[in-house]
C-alpha cells in the first residue's frame, strides 16, 4: 500500500469505479483518496498519453527541420538563413505564448518546446554561418539557459525535462573539455524546485538528484587539475558512497513529512538508493575492485574515511525518529564502508579479506531485507532480501574468495537463511489466516 502513492490516477480510477458500482459513497471515496494525496479528479482533464505522444512528435518533427535545413543549407543566402532562423523561433515562441494566455496550457507548452528546439537549432547553425567560436558546449549551454525561464513561466514538467537533459549534457562536454560545469547547480536546483513544489515528476526528481551528484563529483575531478593523479573510479567511490548515506536519511526524513508528495519522493528515494546500496556491495563484493581501490593515491586522501564517517552521520541523525530499521542500515554499512576507506588509505587490509567482508554485509542485508519484509508484511523487502542471497551465493559460486569450502560454507549460510525465511513467513501468513 505505501508504493500505491506512486500510481495515485490510477487509484482514483478504481476509486471512480467503486463509488459508480455503488460499493462505497463519495465521501469515502475522498476519504480514501486524501490519505494518499489524491483526489477524485486525479487524472481528469485529458489523457497523459496523449500528451507523450504529442511531444515525442514534436520532437521527431523539429529533428527533421533540422534535416531538411541542413541538407539544403548552402544553397540559401547567409542573410535569408540567420533572418529565417532568427524569424521561425520568435514566431514559434509567440504562438506559444498566445495559446498559454488563452488557458490552452497543454498546446502552449507544445509550441514552446517545439520553439526550445528551433532555438537550439538556431544556436548551432548561426554559429557554423558565421564561424563563432570553437568551444561547441557554449552552444549547448545558451540553448539549455535560454529555454530556463520558462520552466518558472510555465511550469511544465515538459520544459523542465527539455532543460534537465539539456543542461547535463552541457556538464558532460564542458567537463570533457577540461572545463567545470559551474553552473550546473542554476539548472539542476531550477527543476527540483518545479517538482518540490507544483508539480509531481519522478523522473525529473531522480535526474535532478543525480545530476547533482555527478557534479559534484566532477568539481572534484576538476579541482584535481595536474597537481594530483586523478581516478575517476577509486575517488569517485567514497564520495558517492558518502553522499549516498546522507541521501538515504533524507529519504527516511522525507518519508516523515506531512504532505503526501514529499512522502511519496521519499519512498521513491528509498526505493532506488536500496538498489544502488545492493549493487555496490555487489560490486565491490569481487576482490579485484579493492585491489583496484587500493593504489594508495587518494586525491582526498585521510579525508575520505572522514567524509563518509559524516554521511553516516547525517544520514543516521535524519533517520533515527524513523526507527531502528532505519537508521541500523545506515549505520552498519557506514561504519563498514568507513573502516575499510581508512585500511584501504593506510594498506592495512588484503583486498580479499575486504571482498569477505563484504559478503557479510551483503548476507546480512538480504536478512534484514528478509525480516522486515516478514514484520512489516511487506513482499518487496522480503523478495528482495531473497534475491540478495541468491545473487550472492551465485557470484560466489562462479567467483570463488578463499577456497571452495569457503564457498561451501557461504552457501549453507545462505540455505538456513533461505529455509529458515520459508518457514517464518510460512508461521506468519497461517497465523493471519486463522485470525482471520
Amino acid at each position: 500500500m505505501r508504493l500505491m502513492r506512486l500510481f495515485k490516477k490510477d487509484l482514483a480510477h478504481e476509486v471512480r469505479d467503486w463509488i459508480g458500482d455503488g460499493l462505497i459513497e463519495r465521501a469515502q471515496g475522498e476519504a480514501i483518496l486524501a490519505r494518499y494525496g489524491a483526489s477524485l479528479d486525479e487524472g481528469k482533464g485529458g489523457s497523459f498519453a496523449y500528451y507523450v505522444l504529442s511531444a515525442l512528435a514534436v520532437m521527431f518533427a523539429g529533428l527533421a527541420m533540422i534535416l531538411v535545413l541542413s541538407h539544403n543549407w548552402d544553397e540559401i543566402p547567409r542573410m535569408l538563413r540567420m533572418l529565417g532562423l532568427i524569424g521561425a523561433t520568435l514566431v514559434i515562441n509567440l504562438i506559444g505564448g498566445l495559446e498559454l494566455l488563452q488557458g490552452r496550457q497543454r498546446a502552449g507548452v507544445l509550441w514552446l518546446f517545439f520553439g526550445g528546439i528551433s532555438y537550439g537549432a538556431s544556436i548551432m547553425l548561426i554559429a557554423q554561418i558565421y564561424h563563432l567560436g570553437e568551444h561547441f558546449p557554449d552552444g549547448i549551454f545558451w540553448w539549455a539557459l535560454g529555454i530556463l525561464p520558462l520552466v518558472v513561466l510555465t511550469r511544465s514538467r515538459l520544459i523542465a525535462l527539455q532543460v534537465l537533459v539539456l543542461s547535463t549534457l552541457w556538464m558532460y562536454t564542458e567537463a570533457s573539455t577540461g572545463f567545470m560545469p559551474a553552473s550546473y547547480p542554476l539548472f539542476a536546483l531550477a527543476c527540483l524546485w518545479l517538482v518540490w513544489t507544483h508539480r509531481r515528476s519522478a523522473l525529473i526528481f531522480l535526474g535532478s538528484l543525480v545530476g547533482l551528484v555527478a557534479w559534484i563529483n566532477l568539481m572534484l575531478a576538476w579541482g584535481a587539475g595536474d597537481f594530483y593523479y586523478y581516478d575517476a573510479f577509486a575517488d569517485q567511490v567514497p564520495l558517492t558512497l558518502a553522499l549516498g548515506l546522507a541521501l538515504i536519511g533524507a529519504a527516511w526524513w522525507l518519508m516523515r513529512h506531512g504532505e503526501p508528495l514529499k512522502r511519496d519522493y521519499g519512498q521513491l528515494l528509498h526505493l532506488y538508493l536500496l538498489r544502488g546500496a545492493i549493487l555496490t556491495l555487489l560490486i565491490l563484493s569481487f576482490t579485484g575492485f579493492w585491489r583496484d581501490l587500493m593504489r594508495g593515491d587518494y586525491l582526498l586522501g585521510i579525508f575520505n574515511p572522514l567524509l563518509l564517517a559524516l554521511g553516516t552521520l547525517i544520514g543516521f541523525v535524519l533517520a533515527r525518529p524513523s526507527g531502528v530499521n532505519a537508521s541500523g542500515p545506515i549505520l552498519l554499512n557506514g561504519a563498514f564502508f568507513t573502516l575499510a576507506a581508512l585500511l584501504v588509505q593506510q594498506n592495512w587490509a588484503e583486498p580479499v579479506w575486504l571482498a569477505i567482508a563484504t559478503n557479510l554485509v551483503l548476507v546480512i542485508t538480504g536478512i534484514w531485507l528478509i525480516r522486515r519484509g516478514v514484520e512489516d508484511a511487506v513482499t518487496h523487502f522480503f523478495y528482495t532480501g531473497v534475491a540478495v542471497l541468491l545473487l550472492t551465493a551465485m557470484l560466489r559460486y562462479f567467483d570463488l574468495i578463499g577456497d571452495y569450502i569457503g564457498g561451501a560454507l557461504l552457501f549453507m549460510v545462505a540455505a538456513a537463511v533461505l529455509f529458515g525465511a520459508a518457514r517464518f513467513w510460512r508461521n506468519r501468513t497461517t497465523e493471519g489466516q486463522d485470525h482471520v
